[in-house]
């Protein structure tokens, strides 16, 4: 549904959808990359000890963004117009999407972790083996790596479909947003005020 707006009500319903591009595809990315790139480091690698970091600190931002949206959306502030509000309740609804691929990603990821030994414990328990055990037990280790490696690279399938689904709707909101248009649901829970009358047809700018 269209409505009535002018120029600087459709920037600001676009901010939302703006934020949410920039998250998308500069935080939630670099988690892909950091997932995959980990997963294929050597463990003594800078990259192979880091990884969990490389992972952690886009994670913190996006979940930073992710809360700052939210809370926007419940509190849109003083003087906010009804449009803009109801685009940033549009745009913290999408991430929804993105939450369960964090859930789906962790549930794989831990899988990998699941009955992973410490690298000291390990080598502490090497020393106490004859040689010839010693080289059987390296090659269980490394097969157990490549394992972690192997999920590590499955978790990463899930976040990056819900990047790539939830990167075409918030594109799609972005355009609404520049045209003053509005999905019909989203209209029917969260009614206009009384004055705002909304239409089938694109009406020119106000």
């Amino acid at each position: 549904m269209f409505f009535p707006l002018d120029d600087t009500t459709r920037r600001k319903a676009k901010t939302p959808h703006e934020l949410a591009m920039v998250n998308l595809i500069v935080f939630n990315l670099l988690i892909g990359v950091a997932l995959l790139a980990g997963s294929m480091a050597e463990p003594d690698s800078v990259l192979g000890r880091y990884k969990w970091l490389a992972v952690s600190i886009p994670l913190a931002l996006s979940l930073a963004v992710i809360g700052v949206t939210w809370i926007l959306s419940r509190r849109p502030g003083k003087g906010a117009s009804w449009f803009a509000a109801t685009h940033w309740r549009l745009a913290a609804s999408r991430y929804r999407l993105i939450l369960i691929a964090y859930l789906v990603c962790a549930a794989i990821l831990s899988i990998a972790l699941v009955g992973k030994q410490d690298e000291t414990e390990i080598a502490a328990q090497l020393r106490t083996l004859p040689p010839a055990m010693q080289e059987m037990e390296r090659h269980k280790i490394e097969s157990q790596d490549m394992a972690s490696a192997i999920w590590a690279r499955i978790g990463v399938v899930p976040l990056l479909l819900a990047v790539m689904v939830t990167i075409m709707l918030e594109s799609g909101a972005l355009y609404q947003a520049g045209r003053g248009e509005l999905p019909d649901a989203l209209v029917a829970r969260c009614p206009p005020p009384d004055g705002l009358v909304g239409s089938e047809t694109e009406p020119p700018a106000a």
